[in-house]
């Protein structure tokens, strides 16, 4: 008597290659996963730091309390989590004196 072997039974997941030969995919996956979570943090963690160097009266006319920032920055999707400030930051005007120094 011989055994009857299919291909449903001669593939079965239970073979330790046929698990193998699929741990890269899985591998793949969770290597994507986590680099989309920590640029998602590093996205959130700069948007807070933005919206934290703005004063309260800006903060006020967005309609977001200083307390808020992080609750707020959490509801954010990774769409508005990607926005960049429209206008660039600003950089300190340097007095006279300070381009008298440096010309020297």
């Amino acid at each position: 008597m011989h055994p009857y072997l299919s291909h449903r039974n001669h593939l079965s997941p239970s073979f330790p290659y046929v698990r193998g030969y699929r741990e890269p995919a899985r591998a793949a996956g969770l290597l994507r996963r986590w680099l989309r979570a920590a640029s998602r943090q590093w996205q959130r963690r700069k948007m807070i730091a933005t919206l934290e160097a703005l004063d309260d009266w800006t903060l006020r006319d967005i309609g977001i309390h200083r307390g808020d920032i992080p609750r707020v920055v959490d509801g954010f999707d990774n769409r508005e989590l990607g926005m960049v400030p429209f206008a660039p930051i600003s950089r300190p005007v340097e007095t006279d004196v300070e381009a008298f120094r440096k010309a020297a």
